[in-house]
């Protein structure tokens, strides 16, 4: 005669099947999509350079951003208008140093030191049958020693194709 299992082991028995069993992510031409928009966007801010921009006062101002974590999130929603959405956060660090002259300026080597703040960006897409669409964006700013700053961000701040740009995040 088999001995009886406690409740634990048998719930754990009627549960362990079904890990594993969820539904697949139905794969085509959005999720695909998509991860090309992310390799994109972290190819172009892996690609960003240092910059020297004329300040006040006569100064130089040079400024630059450490490397970026770019994290990924696709849904697939229930609407056929827009099956998937998509969020690209971005974080990374703004360096600054000033120096009384442009080539001054450029002979700086950023370090910790000169850091400026934290940032946080977040691209909001959405996936319309047929191609991925910029929707929204903000920036969280976190400056020592000041209030934590959030700014939405227009497509025309996006799609700068400057150094503090972000044209490498929008969908072509």
């Amino acid at each position: 005669m088999p001995l009886p299992l406690c409740p634990l082991a048998a719930a754990l028995l009627l549960i362990v099947p079904l890990v594993g069993c969820s539904k697949p992510e139905p794969g085509g031409p959005a999720p695909a999509g998509f991860d090309a928009l992310v390799a994109a966007c972290t190819e172009f801010l892996a690609a960003r350079k240092p910059h020297v921009r004329p300040g006040g006062s006569g100064e130089w101002i040079k400024t630059g951003y450490s490397p970026a974590l770019v994290q990924r999130e696709l849904n697939r929603t229930e609407s056929p208008v827009t099956p998937y959405v998509g969020k690209i956060v971005v974080k990374d660090n703004e360096a600054q140093a000033t120096a009384t002259t442009q080539p001054d300026a450029q002979a700086i080597t950023l370090t910790p030191a000169h850091l400026l703040s934290n940032r946080t960006h977040t691209f909001v897409y959405s996936f319309d049958g047929n191609q991925w669409r910029w929707q929204n964006g903000q920036r969280l700013t976190k400056i020592p020693g000041q209030n934590d700053q959030t700014q939405a961000l227009t497509l025309a701040d996006v799609s700068a194709l400057g150094p503090s740009g972000f044209a490498g995040c929008l969908p072509r």
